[in-house]
């Protein structure tokens, strides 16, 4: 007979409890695809870069939150003090982060809302000069996330790959010797109709190779 002890060890698997050590974002136009998996055939990770994905670059140490509001109606019953039905109605997702490294072209147009395609520099003096725009173009964007956690041997990558997203919000920018220009940035999130989703998730790694008798999945069939 099993004791309350044997029953938590066959329940409990410490190899599964995650932190994102490291993390890179990536951003790319909406013609280009969402990737399928984050690795090619071999087990390595695929060239973003070649992919056409533009990279966000390094974020503050908090890193990337994602909001997920969720909304519901409730149905009350005569004589019931709780909800005789409950649905949800809504779920309003979010990314936050903060960028540190200023002057990518790609994250200019994201945060001021504007087109920088026609914009040059000028190749004496370096400067690049553009006009901030009353109101956001609104762009589109795709945006891509991945995290890793744990030594080679035992190595998770966790990914979110998001089909459409949209600035919703910058906050105020501080120009000062005691800290780095920054600007939090909050994106809002849309289902993509190409995809059908809202999110795509990514898990994969050496660690999900060694683990994956605990995960819960079916294997693929070769």
């Amino acid at each position: 007979m099993p004791t309350f002890d044997t029953i938590r060890q066959d329940a409990d698997e410490r190899a599964l409890i995650r932190k994102i050590q490291k993390a890179v974002a990536f951003l790319a136009p909406t013609t280009v695809d969402l990737p399928d998996s984050l690795f090619t055939g071999v087990g390595a990770l695929i060239d973003l870069k070649v992919a056409g994905w533009l990279p966000v670059g390094m974020v503050t140490p908090d890193g990337y939150n994602f909001g997920r509001d969720v909304s519901k109606e409730d149905v009350s019953a005569f004589g019931y003090a709780g909800p005789a039905r409950s649905d949800v109605t809504e779920v309003a997702r979010s990314i936050t982060f903060t960028p540190l490294e200023t002057g990518r072209r790609h994250m200019l147009e994201l945060t001021y809302g504007t087109d920088l395609t026609a914009t040059t520099q000028d190749v004496t003096t370096g400067e690049v000069v553009f006009d901030e725009p009353e109101l956001p173009v609104g762009q589109e964007y795709r945006l891509l996330i991945i995290g890793s956690d744990g030594p080679a041997a035992e190595n998770w990558i966790l990914g979110r790959g998001y089909g459409i997203v949209k600035l919703a919000s910058t906050d105020s920018q501080t120009w000062g010797s005691s800290d780095p220009v920054t600007a939090p940035v909050t994106l809002d999130v849309f289902t993509d109709t190409e995809i059908g989703a809202p999110v795509r998730h990514y898990m994969g790694g050496t660690g999900a190779v060694k683990h994956k008798t605990v995960t819960g999945f079916t294997p693929e069939t070769p």
